[in-house]
């Protein structure tokens, strides 16, 4: 059984004491505060005169006035002071967020004048790149160059992208004859990206026609064959002193001995034979019905039916058949016809033997 050190009558009379003791410590308190405030009242009712003694012979000014009245007329003067400092610094930082703010404005301003500037020159500059692109365009085939502009971008004639178009149109005619009309940069701005997608769209065909054109380009026969100079030319380009020559359109290049020869363009051999007047002839046959054949070898290094790259050797320069020096007839072939090789000749210099 737990015991409880106290009795019941011992818990009553600590009870009774604490509270005593509490209403005692509060009436003390309530004594204090009381004088403290009599003290306060009796000094703040107390009077100070105050004299205003002039130097001429006038009479003596009194003022009386209590300890209250300066205590309160010293605190409104310093809640004014107080007030008015404040006011004058927030003033003061305004005025300077002003100044700031206008020079912000300022070089904003610039700022947009100049991007205004730029934005007119892109414009005339993208005005002077489309007569160029137009060109472009007109070399692709089924092409609608003289409605490419007008038409807005839809170079397909498509009627969403014309009904869209019309509606953009519709809407900057409609802004210009308004009174809120946009400014001169902002119709720059919305007739670039209108002809923008126009040109996207454009240079897409063009690459398309340069990819078809290129893969062609790289199987004509379009360099030459060896290293060296003409020594005849073609009936059109040319003098010849071999008949069977002039009729063929062929070219012949005088070189070294054992010049390397080179496959015009990619191919296939068809033929690798001996003949009495042309001596080791080599032909390769392209796409696009071309053939090369090269002539006078002095032998080859491919097989018939072998594939040969653009530039691969095929074989060395020699002088066999009838040929009394160092030389390579060269002839392309379209189909059946023999065609005058030169234009088909890259663009590096060759000297004739008229110039040698």
């Amino acid at each position: 059984m737990g015991l409880n050190p106290f009795k019941d009558t011992d818990l009553y009379d600590l009870e009774g004491y604490l509270s005593k003791r509490f209403i005692g410590i509060v009436h003390s308190v309530k004594s204090i505060l009381s004088s403290f405030i009599s003290s306060v009242n009796r000094k703040g009712n107390e009077k100070i005169t105050m004299m205003f003694i002039p130097h001429s012979e006038k009479r003596i000014i009194n003022f009386h006035i209590s300890i209250y009245s300066i205590v309160i007329f010293t605190v409104l003067l310093v809640s004014v002071v107080t007030t008015t400092t404040v006011m004058i610094v927030n003033h003061t930082t305004t005025i300077k967020e002003i100044t700031r703010l206008r020079l912000y404005g300022y070089d904003s301003q610039m700022q947009i004048n100049h991007y205004k500037k730029e934005i007119n020159n892109l414009h005339d500059t993208f005005q002077k790149f489309k007569p160029e692109l137009t060109y472009l365009y007109s070399l692709t085939p089924d092409n609608y160059v003289d409605s490419l502009w007008a038409k807005g971008g839809a170079i397909n004639g498509d009627s969403e992208d014309s009904a869209e178009n019309n509606e953009v149109q519709d809407e900057l005619s409609f802004n210009i004859n308004s009174e809120d009309a946009p400014d001169l940069e902002e119709l720059n701005i919305r007739e670039m990206g209108q002809e923008l997608q126009t040109t996207k769209e454009v240079l897409q065909k063009i690459k398309v026609f340069l990819a078809n054109r290129k893969k062609i380009i790289e199987n004509t026969p379009s360099i030459w064959p060896t290293d060296g100079y003409l020594v005849n030319l073609t009936e059109n380009g040319g003098f010849s002193s071999n008949k069977r020559l002039t009729v063929n359109n062929g070219v012949t290049i005088a070189t070294f001995p054992g010049a390397e020869i080179k496959a015009t363009a990619p191919g296939s051999v068809s033929d690798i034979v001996w003949d009495d007047e042309f001596g080791l002839t080599i032909t390769i046959v392209h796409k696009y019905g071309f053939a090369t054949i090269y002539s006078h070898c002095q032998r080859s290094t491919v097989k018939v039916d072998q594939k040969v790259s653009k530039s691969e050797i095929i074989g060395y320069v020699g002088k066999t058949g009838n040929s009394m020096s160092h030389k390579l007839l060269y002839q392309i072939k379209i189909g059946m016809e023999y065609i005058n090789p030169l234009p088909y000749l890259n663009k590096i210099y060759r000297p004739t033997v008229s110039e040698l």
